[in-house]
């Protein structure tokens, strides 16, 4: 492999990475709405029941080649991120 196809496959990782920012920011902004509504009707920010289904819901979409279990360790950080953003402190900044 010479070194500009690595310069390429970097070059196409960083485009996807600026998308997946892209795509966890317009997440984000779902969530803090989800956020307030769950704070106005006294609900809680935890859901274990949705939380399955999200897993669920990405291990029905895995084509490969990410293994299910890697994929559930990246969502459980991405659900853990977006559980703090409906915290009330950070709900008040928003």
């Amino acid at each position: 492999m010479a070194t500009t196809d690595l310069n390429k496959f970097r070059s196409d990782i960083d485009s996807i990475d600026k998308q997946l920012v892209e795509l966890f920011n317009q997440r984000a902004k779902i969530v803090l709405e989800i956020g307030r509504y769950k704070q106005q009707n006294h609900m809680a920010v935890y859901e274990p029941k949705r939380e399955a289904v999200v897993f669920a819901n990405v291990a029905s979409h895995n084509n490969g080649p990410l293994p299910d279990e890697e994929l559930a360790t990246i969502y459980t950080a991405i659900l853990a991120a977006m559980r703090r953003l409906q915290s009330p402190d950070i709900l008040e900044r928003s």
